[in-house]
């Protein structure tokens, strides 16, 4: 018999796959987990229980019809950051953790044109107070902020363009004034009545003249307004040098992005691979060109990516470099020059790489940018790569794939505390990937949200409060009283007595909510959970599960602070034990985990055991210890395994009671028989 002493000093590696299950000759596995739920990976390395979900507010339309809402981030500054609730042809708007009210308690709410079943498809970029808006059946929009009750949305009024190429074939265009409302005539049917809002430009003789098309009168002829200045040289010049507007009703781009002072847009279904760049510095005019067709660096732009396939536009980033996703690969463009921004003549595309993206946003993250595979699988990183001396696309997702099925669908960076990539995915779990590049951590968790059929619908991400941390937001669906619910909910800040926390200020329950006063033993303001089984930590203890009758609950004890919600457990499985002995391998040896050591920091109550039934407290006690069972302990505790020899060697740990617990390392003591 062999004993040994292997320790856990990080979970860097996160959950890993099934398919590694006996990887250890790959290092990663020493630093990795076949379970990590409900745990955050931290950037130190070790794991800290995620904090509960607060609830703020049911959604519009929780069930039925035109049921569902998506969450957007809207941030201006570290003092004025919003999430905003799309709905069916309404936006709702939270902020500092609340919803905006416009009287008493009446959210305050706009009316929109998109519809529930549109809500997916939107696309956001933002500049200062304005955030644009695009989908492929609406005309581009502007969300405008004046203030936190002061919300405008209109469409995009834009001036000269953007436009496609200009006409090779033999059909001419002529106009029958030069200024104002004009008849634009075409020698053959080039015109349908989707085509009014359109943009045409035409050149008679020499300069190029502008005009918005307002009215439909057949395929050949059409009434438009001149531009101011650009107007129509010659009304009796008939031109084949001509071009028509890239959007129109049913054609309008799908993407958008910032790039070096352009309001960059993409992907119509006429063009699904063609970006327009607007004047620098004026996001709403895409002039091509000066009337006397003279091209400025400043002009608009337009670019049709090249390759042996039509590769649609799936996503943008605007970075040192505009990064274009596709379904078939992605690209970077720029002028090339290191000195020279981009302009309408300086125009370099480089395909980095064939890693194809899917039709979802793209995830700014540190020095990189995050996307999902085109198989909704997989999460790739774009960055540049010095050994290859070229952007590359890994994939992250390649030691926890097992991950990805149920899809991805939308993901938001949280910077601090840890670094998490949020990962919705379609079935309604909610993953975390801690990315911290500069100590190789990517570690991936998952998580469970509490309730019966729990869904996460939506997620969003905005600075806190005081910018004190990132917020995660999120819809959370649930059956309620047999009834299904919507609630707006955001992720708790991180339990830290270095930030003024105490064993009262513990909050590990979902969909919960907290009271603070006057001693009392009834609580109210739960109709949310009406008919559910709650728990309450009452001033820092537990108190036996209650069920919310009429929205109120009644304590055993009275209380002075008390958090009340849905129970979850934190949840740790090893990958099997192995501790690089001199003897050789331990796997597929009878053996058997006699002793662990736990380090932990600043935690609350914990259980191990060999499986997840067959678990006992790990005992924080010592005879020089207080009898407060809730104060956080940091230090190192020993359990005593209650396990018998078997082939397979792991440790399952788990944290069933609304307190914290960080897990910094595990040192265990096994036996192996040969």
């Amino acid at each position: 018999m062999a004993d040994s002493s292997p320790i856990f000093t990080n979970f860097t590696s996160g959950e890993l796959s099934p398919r590694l299950n006996g990887r250890i000759d790959m290092d990663k596995y020493y630093n990795g987990a076949s379970t990590i739920s409900n745990f955050v990976v931290l950037m130190h390395g070790g794991l800290t229980k995620r904090p509960g979900t607060r609830f703020i507010r049911e959604i519009k339309t929780s069930s039925g019809s035109n049921s569902g809402a998506r969450l957007v981030p809207f941030v201006f500054s570290k003092t004025q950051a919003y999430v905003l609730e799309f709905g069916h042809n309404y936006i709702r708007f939270y902020k500092d953790e609340g919803i905006i009210v416009s009287s008493g308690t009446t959210p305050y709410e706009i009316a929109t044109t998109y519809t529930a079943a549109q809500l997916d498809e939107l696309e956001f970029v933002q500049s200062a107070d304005i955030l644009y808006i695009v989908h492929g059946s609406h005309e581009p929009a502007k969300l405008s902020r004046t203030g936190h009750t002061a919300w405008t949305l209109t469409d995009v009024d834009f001036k000269d363009g953007p436009y496609t190429a200009v006409n090779g074939t033999s059909t001419t265009f002529s106009s029958s004034a030069t200024t104002g409302s004009v008849t634009i005539t075409a020698s053959s049917s080039v015109f349908t009545a989707n085509d009014v809002g359109r943009w045409i430009r035409m050149k008679a003789p020499d300069e190029w003249g502008a005009a918005e098309i307002t009215g439909y009168t057949s395929g050949t002829q059409v009434t438009a307004s001149v531009h101011a200045d650009f107007p129509i040289e010659n009304a009796s010049t008939t031109t084949k040098d001509w071009r028509l507007g890239a959007f129109y009703i049913g054609n309008y781009p799908t993407k958008a992005t910032f790039y070096e002072e352009r309001l960059i847009y993409a992907n119509t279904d006429s063009h699904p691979n063609t970006v327009w760049g607007s004047v620098s510095g004026d996001f709403d005019t895409f002039s091509p060109s000066g009337a006397d067709a003279t091209i400025a660096d400043s002009d608009g732009l337009n670019f049709t990516l090249s390759s042996d396939q039509v590769n649609q536009i799936t996503g943008m980033y605007g970075g040192k470099y505009l990064h274009l996703f596709t379904k078939n690969g992605t690209f970077n463009m720029s002028s090339g020059s290191a000195t020279q921004g981009l302009s309408p003549t300086t125009v370099q595309v480089i395909n980095e790489t064939n890693d194809g993206a899917a039709d979802k946003k793209v995830i700014p993250a540190s020095k990189s940018t995050l996307y999902i595979g085109k198989n909704k699988k997989r999460l790739r990183e774009f960055a540049y790569n010095i050994d290859y001396d070229s952007y590359t696309s890994p994939d992250m997702t390649v030691l926890s794939e097992h991950l990805g099925f149920g899809n991805f669908e939308e993901a938001y960076f949280a910077n601090y505390p840890n670094n998490v990539v949020w990962v919705r995915r379609g079935d309604g779990k909610l993953l975390g990937f801690t990315y911290y590049r500069n100590q190789d951590v990517t570690a991936w968790h998952q998580h469970t949200i509490a309730g019966t059929n729990a869904k996460v619908k939506s997620i969003a991400t905005i600075p806190g409060v005081n910018d004190a941390y990132d917020t995660v937001y999120m819809i959370v669906e649930r059956t309620i009283n047999s009834a299904t619910k919507q609630y707006v909910e955001f992720l708790e800040e991180e339990y830290r007595e270095a930030d003024g926390h105490t064993k009262d200020d513990a909050f590990f329950l979902d969909s919960g909510l907290s009271y603070s006063g006057g001693s009392t033993t009834s609580i109210s303001g739960l109709d949310h959970l009406e008919g559910e089984t709650v728990t309450v930590l009452n001033n820092g203890a537990v108190e036996s599960t209650k069920t919310v009758s009429s929205g109120a609950i009644t304590l055993t004890n009275a209380t002075t602070k008390c958090h009340v919600g849905l129970a979850y457990d934190a949840e740790l499985e090893s990958v099997n034990v192995e501790p690089k002995s001199q003897y050789g391998t331990t796997q597929g040896k009878r053996g058997r985990i006699d002793k662990c050591i736990f380090r932990v920091f600043e935690t609350v109550g914990l259980k191990a055991g060999p499986t997840s039934t067959s678990v006992d407290v790990v005992p924080f006690r010592t005879t020089t210890s207080t009898m407060s069972a809730t104060t956080p302990k940091t230090g190192d505790y020993t359990f005593l395994m209650p396990a018998s020899y078997t082939t397979e060697n792991k440790l399952y740990v788990k944290s069933d009671t609304p307190h914290p617990c960080t897990i910094s390392a595990i040192m265990i003591q096994m036996s192996t028989y040969d």
